[in-house]
């Protein structure tokens, strides 16, 4: 998500022992890596593991990966590493090496990227396309959640969106020209559709944005109707799978029989707010983390 400044959204997920089997070995496999995603792969390599990062985003990342309780394990360090993964492609970031022939390696690993968005044309990290005005008026109004977000944004429909903080009522606008294309108006609360009631609109290029959560009763436009830049569509809610009165915004493309989520940037930079939940400092920038797991 294109922002002037980055955010930071970490999680470290606690996996437990789990000893190195043949269906983590098949997971962490060499492959085809599905567009939009970034992944850490564990494989062999001789007696120990190497680590590679495929980042399949238009931007590079910056990868942080964390080796601890380390048990016949040498070629880390101290453990933290470090590094800089271009867009669309694959990096070997550690070797593992065992200390001692004999005995295995075991470890506890933490992978976390930040996306390195901007919102400026034909910068390192520019996110082609157009840039997308604010979808609401007044404010100012802070992200809730970015891009990656561990509580919703994890999915490959939602992957890229963001969570706005308003107040319910708050004024819902176009960011982009286009054509409406579905509507819900009449859901009151948290049921039947995850999405609250929304409008999307389709685009010239054939991309798709949606404006989830709003309030009952307060969609503007209908299927079919042309909207530009501006244009009133509804009003801000907490229908749905919603967790406190916010927007979400996001941006997709059909890909085979579904749509996914795609990185896209605002025509200004927006401020977040700090992730309360995290265990560690709050740095300003949009971090996903993965996963983190003890491995023989």
């Amino acid at each position: 998500m294109p922002f002037l400044r980055p955010f930071a959204y970490p999680l470290l997920f606690l996996l437990g022992l789990a000893p190195w089997s043949a269906a983590l070995a098949a997971n962490n496999q060499s492959g085809a890596t599905k567009p939009g995603t970034v992944r850490l792969f564990i494989n062999r390599a001789g007696g120990g593991k190497a680590m590679d990062v495929s980042n399949t985003l238009d931007v590079p990342v910056d990868v942080t990966l964390r080796i601890s309780r380390r048990v016949n394990v040498a070629g880390v360090g101290n453990g933290l590493i470090r590094t800089r993964v271009p867009a669309n492609s694959r990096v070997r970031v550690a070797t593992l090496s065992k200390r001692q022939p004999g005995g295995p390696i075991m470890f506890k690993h933490s992978f976390s990227y930040v996306p390195l968005f901007t919102p400026e044309p034909r910068q390192p990290g520019s996110v082609a396309g157009p840039a997308y005005a604010l979808p609401w008026q007044g404010g100012p109004f802070r992200i809730s959640q970015g891009a990656g977000g561990d509580y919703s944004h994890n999915t490959p429909r939602g992957r890229h969106a963001v969570d706005i903080a308003m107040p319910v009522g708050t004024p819902i606008l176009a960011a982009r020209a286009g054509t409406v294309v579905a509507v819900r108006n009449g859901q009151a609360g948290r049921h039947p559709d995850p999405a609250g009631n929304y409008v999307r609109i389709r685009h010239a290029d054939g991309s798709e944005s949606a404006y989830l959560h709003l309030s009952r009763g307060s969609v503007r436009v209908g299927t079919g109707q042309r909207v530009k830049i501006g244009t009133p569509l509804a009003e801000s809610g907490n229908t749905g799978r919603s967790t406190g009165p916010h927007l979400h915004f996001v941006v997709q493309k059909k890909i085979g029989d579904g749509m996914v989520s795609v990185p896209f940037r605002f025509a200004q930079p927006v401020e977040s707010l700090p992730n309360f939940a995290s265990r560690e400092p709050w740095d300003h920038s949009m971090r996903r983390s993965t996963s983190s797991r003890l491995t023989k």
